[in-house]
């Protein structure tokens, strides 16, 4: 994935203007120091804005360099699919499969140098959890396997699924991938970060399967 950053509006000026703020103009995050911010776009549809500071510390530490460099990798809340597919009813007591679109489990890097100091950070997914929404909690070493409609289901099998026990139409299901962190830098220096979590929920609604009679 690659990501290009173009300076961004702040107070009032237009998109291209570069212009450095003081952290009394900043919004509510209020980022320390002078900085400006970008807007970041990746090849993966990644779009926001984020804030960089003006001119890092040329005495900074590999590590610091890295733990900002960290902050600085575009991670989105994860896109899910489900099986059944969302929107539709699943069914209590059968397999909800929960899986991450292609191309959600890669990692991620993003290198800072001050001077001769340099530091690359890289965000790899670790697990995926599972909230579904009835109290329980289910966790998943990877991203799920894709269900593929036109095999038959008992041809299939999901690394990361469901039962639902009972009915109902008010279940909201949240999803949870854990980013673990690490990093190299100048000197031979490297380490691990702290991990990061991004998430997303939604509705699931579970029905009861219907019994068919027929008479002969």
């Amino acid at each position: 994935m690659t990501c290009a950053y173009t300076p961004w509006a702040v107070d009032g000026q237009k998109n291209g203007g570069l212009e450095f703020v003081d952290p009394g103009s900043n919004p509510n995050d209020k980022p320390s120091g002078k900085g400006a911010y970008y807007l970041v776009e990746c090849s993966d549809g990644y779009r926001d804005v984020v804030w960089i500071p003006k001119k890092l510390d040329p005495a900074a530490t590999p590590e610091q360099l890295a733990r900002q460099a960290f902050k600085l990798i575009p991670i989105k809340p994860p896109k899910v699919l489900t099986a059944p597919p969302r929107g539709n009813d699943g069914l209590v007591g059968l397999p909800h499969w929960f899986y991450l679109a292609r191309g959600e489990w890669m990692a991620r890097s993003k290198r800072l140098r001050a001077g001769a100091v340099w530091a690359e950070a890289t965000a790899t997914p670790q697990r995926m959890t599972v909230s579904p929404g009835d109290g329980q909690t289910i966790t998943c070493d990877g991203p799920g396997n894709t269900y593929n409609p036109a095999k038959p289901a008992d041809e299939q099998h999901s690394t990361c699924s469901y039962r639902y026990l009972h009915p109902g139409s008010a279940y909201q299901a949240t999803v949870t991938v854990t980013w673990g962190g690490t990093w190299r830098g100048s000197g031979g220096t490297g380490g691990t970060l702290p991990p990061i979590t991004r998430s997303v929920t939604f509705p699931i609604r579970v029905v009861e399967a219907q019994t068919l009679v027929t008479k002969e």
